[in-house]
C-alpha cells in the first residue's frame, strides 16, 4: 500500500491540535458522530480518552517509512482479530488513563467494523466509540516463491504476515501441495517440512487410520505415528507458522501475539510448575520431563532451532527465547486445534473457552490431547459442544483430559476454573455442578498454601469473580 493512500487528518482536543495520518475510507465514530478521512486537513473533535482508544487501534501495522499515530484498513483488520481471540479489550484497556474502562466490545467481521462503550462511570463523559470502513481490506504484501518441481513444492515467507492470526509479528508459510516419492514416509516428510506428524495428517483427512498409517503408544501412552506414502501420492503440506525473532520480551508481547489474556498466561504458568522451585519461571537448560523426554523454557518438547533436544547434548536458552518458543508453540496449536474443531466452530466460543482448549493442546499435544483413547479422548464431543453452543459442556470436556490421580491434576482443575469467565451466570453454575466432584477429588491431593490457593479459586470462580491464582510459595510447601 502506497503512501498517497493515507491523508493527514488534524485532532482538535480542547485547545490543543495535533495531526494524525488515516488511510482514505476509515471511519471513526465518537459523540460528534461518524468521521470518515477524505481529504488532508480535515478535522475531528476529540477528548483526552477518545485520543486514548484511536492510539491503541492506530499503529499496529505501520510500513516503512511511517511515523507518528497512524490508522490504516489493516489496523481496523487486526483489532476485529484481537476480539475474536479476546484481546482487544484488554489492548484497549492498556492505554486507558483516568479511571476509563473498556465495557462490551464488539467485532463485525462483515462490515469491517469494531466499537466499545468507554466508560468512567459517567454517561456525559462516556461514549460508544467505534472503527469501521466501507470498502474492501486491502491485501497483505508478500509472495509465495514455488518451484517448478512439484516434488518438492514449497512455500517460503516474504515477511509474510498470517491471515489466520492477528498480530503482525506472525509469519506463515502457506499451505501447500506435495508429491511423494519413492520410499518416503509420514515421518520424513514431516522432518523435512520441520512439522509434526500429527500436523501432517491432520492437513490430510483422506488418510485412514489402520491403512495409511499407524499410531502405537509409548509407555507413557504418548503417541507415535507412522506410514508410507506411495510414490507420485500428492498430500497437503500444512500452514506452518513463526514468530519473528526478538518480538517476544515480555508477557505483554506474548499476550497480543496469542491473544490470550496476561492474568490467564500468568496464572497458567504458575500452576504448570515448569520450575518447581520457581513457580511460573521457565527452565532454561534442557531437562528430562520425567518421563524422559528432553523439555526445555515453558515445557517445550521436540525440536529447537531445527534439532532434536538431547538430554545428553543439553542447550541453554534466555527467558526472551523461552518466551518466543512458547509464542510459537501456542500459535501453532491453536492452528491445529481450528483444523480439528473447526474454524467457525471454534471462533464462535467465548474467549475463556478458547484458552481452555488451545491449553489442552499445548498441555497434551494435539493428538494425545484430542485423539489419543488413554486420554480420554474429547475431541468429537467437545466439536459437537461447539456447534451446539454448549460451551459450558465443552469446557467440562477439556477437563476431562487426564484423571483426578495424575500429576496434571492442578492444571486441569485450573484450565476449568479459568474458562469460567466468559460465561452466563447459568451456564457457570451448570459446569460447577458437573465438576464438583472432580474438584473434591483434586482438594484431597492437594495441601497447605496450594490447597488454600485453589479453593480460593474456586469459590471465586463460582461468583463470577477472577481467579487469582497466581501462587508464590517455596518448595517446601508443595506436595
Amino acid at each position: 500500500m502506497s503512501s498517497n493512500h493515507f491523508i493527514k487528518v488534524n485532532v482538535q482536543i480542547g485547545n490543543k491540535i495535533m495531526t494524525v495520518k488515516m488511510e482514505q475510507g476509515t471511519s471513526f465514530q465518537n459523540k460528534g458522530g461518524m468521521f470518515t478521512a477524505k481529504k488532508d486537513g480535515q478535522t475531528v473533535k476529540m477528548t483526552n480518552y477518545q485520543m486514548q482508544v484511536f492510539e491503541a487501534v492506530a499503529n499496529n501495522n505501520l510500513e516503512d517509512g511511517q511515523n507518528g499515530i497512524v490508522l490504516s484498513k489493516k489496523d481496523i483488520d487486526e483489532a476485529v482479530k484481537m476480539y475474536s481471540k479476546g484481546a482487544l479489550g484488554y489492548d484497549l484497556a492498556e492505554k486507558l488513563k483516568g479511571g476509563y474502562k473498556v465495557h462490551n466490545p464488539k467485532a463485525f467481521k462483515d462490515e469491517n467494523k469494531i466499537s466499545a462503550y468507554i466508560t468512567n462511570g459517567v454517561p456525559e463523559t462516556s461514549a460508544v466509540l467505534c472503527f469501521q470502513y466501507t470498502n474492501e481490506p486491502s491485501e497483505v504484501t508478500g509472495k509465495s516463491v514455488t518451484s517448478n518441481d512439484s516434488s518438492k513444492v514449497k512455500t517460503q515467507p516474504a515477511i509474510q504476515t498470517s491471515k489466520t492470526f492477528s498480530s503482525p509479528c506472525v509469519i506463515e508459510q502457506k499451505a501447500c501441495k506435495y508429491v511423494a516419492k519413492k520410499g518416503e514416509t509420514i515421518l520424513s516428510v514431516a522432518k523435512q517440512y520441520q512439522i509434526d506428524t500429527y500436523q501432517l495428517i491432520a492437513a490430510n483427512p483422506q488418510l485412514q487410520e489402520g491403512k495409511d498409517y499407524t499410531v502405537t503408544y509409548r509407555k507413557n501412552n504418548t503417541a507415535i505415528i507412522s506410514g508410507k506414502f506411495s510414490e507420485g501420492q500428492t498430500i497437503t503440506i500444512p500452514a506452518r507458522y513463526s514468530v519473528k525473532e526478538g518480538s517476544v520480551k515480555n508477557f505483554n508481547d506474548l499476550c497480543r501475539i496469542t491473544g490470550l489474556s496476561k492474568g490467564y498466561i500468568e496464572d497458567l504458568l504458575t500452576v504448570i510448575e515448569v520450575k518447581p522451585t520457581h513457580p511460573g519461571e521457565p527452565d532454561l537448560t534442557t531437562y528430562d520431563d520425567g518421563y524422559g523426554t528432553p523439555t526445555i523454557g515453558y515445557g517445550h518438547t521436540g525440536k529447537y532451532k531445527g534439532k532434536d533436544l538431547s538430554l545428553r547434548h543439553k542447550v541453554t536458552i534466555t527467558k526472551e527465547q523461552a518466551l518466543q518458543i512458547l509464542a510459537e508453540d501456542l500459535i501453532k496449536h491453536e492452528a491445529m486445534v481450528i483444523t480439528f474443531l473447526g474454524k467457525e466452530n471454534y471462533e464462535k466460543a467465548p474467549a475463556s473457552v478458547r484458552a481452555a482448549i488451545v491449553d489442552v493442546a499445548y498441555n497434551k499435544g494435539i493428538w494425545d490431547g484430542f485423539k489419543n483413547p488413554y486420554h480420554n479422548s474429547c475431541t468429537s464431543k467437545i466439536k459437537s459442544d461447539l456447534e451446539n453452543r454448549n460451551y459450558a459442556l465443552a469446557l467440562c470436556h477439556t477437563r476431562r483430559m487426564n484423571t483426578p490421580n495424575c500429576g496434571l491434576k492442578r492444571r486441569n482443575l485450573y484450565r476449568f476454573i479459568s474458562g469460567l469467565s466468559d460465561l452466563t451466570p447459568s451456564k457457570r453454575a451448570d459446569a460447577i455442578k458437573e465438576t464438583e466432584k472432580y474438584y473434591k477429588t483434586v482438594m484431597k491431593s492437594l495441601k497447605g498454601v496450594e490447597c488454600k490457593y485453589m479453593k480460593s479459586a474456586w469459590e471465586n470462580a463460582k461468583l463470577g469473580k477472577t481467579t487469582g491464582y497466581r501462587i508464590q510459595m517455596s518448595q517446601k510447601d508443595r506436595n
